[in-house]
C-alpha cells in the first residue's frame, strides 16, 4: 500500500516539476558541441590535422595526407578556444630577468606550450603582453598555465604562487624573482 502511494505522489510531482533542463533559464543551458564525424580535418589557422578523432601537428604526415586524401578545413579545438576567448589560465611573471634574457624566456614559454599541446590539443597560449620586467600570458587551459609557472620556478627559481579560482575552471599563476 505504501509503495503505491509513493509512486502516485511521484507521478504527481513529475508532471508539476518537469525535466531538469526545462527549469534552467535559456542562457544557462549548455550549448551542444559541434561534433566532427569520421574523416580527416585540417585547421585552417595553425595547420594541425585531425585523424581518427585526435589532433596532430606533423608537417610530413600532413603533406602525405594532402596528397592522398581530401581534407576538410575547420578550426582545431585550440584555435576555436582562442576565437571564442575562452581563457582558463593567466600567468604573471615579474623579474628583471625577463628583459635581460628575453630570447631564453620566450623559448622556454614556446617549448612548454609545445609539450602541453602534444598532450592536449586544447592547450594554447592565447595572448602575451610584456611591459618592462613584467609579462602576462593568457592560456586556453589551466594546466598549461600551471606548467609554465612550474617550468619558470624549476629553471630560474624565485617564488611561485598558484591561485585557482573558487568553483571556476580558472587559475592565476604568479612567478617572481627579485634579482636578475
Amino acid at each position: 500500500m505504501r509503495g503505491q502511494t509513493r509512486s502516485r505522489v511521484q507521478q504527481e510531482r513529475m508532471s508539476v516539476l518537469g525535466h531538469t533542463h526545462d527549469r534552467f533559464p535559456e542562457d544557462r543551458r549548455f550549448e551542444s558541441k559541434e561534433k566532427q564525424g569520421a574523416g580527416k580535418y585540417v585547421c585552417r589557422r595553425c595547420g594541425a590535422f585531425c585523424q581518427e578523432k585526435h589532433w596532430y601537428m606533423d608537417n610530413d604526415q600532413l603533406k602525405q595526407l594532402v596528397r592522398k586524401n581530401h581534407l576538410t578545413e575547420t578550426l582545431c579545438p585550440g584555435c576555436d578556444r582562442i576565437d571564442r576567448r575562452l581563457w582558463e589560465g593567466e600567468v604573471i611573471l615579474e623579474s628583471p630577468l625577463l628583459e635581460e634574457q628575453k630570447d631564453t624566456v620566450m623559448a622556454l614559454i614556446k617549448h612548454t606550450e609545445g609539450k602541453a599541446w602534444h598532450d592536449n590539443p586544447h592547450s594554447r597560449i592565447a595572448e602575451v603582453e610584456t611591459n618592462k620586467g613584467r609579462m602576462r600570458i593568457l592560456t586556453t587551459t589551466k594546466w598549461l598555465a600551471q606548467r609554465i609557472g612550474k617550468q619558470f620556478y624549476k629553471s630560474f627559481k624565485g617564488e611561485l604562487e598558484l591561485k585557482p579560482a573558487h568553483r571556476e575552471k580558472f587559475i592565476r599563476v604568479y612567478w617572481s624573482r627579485k634579482e636578475g
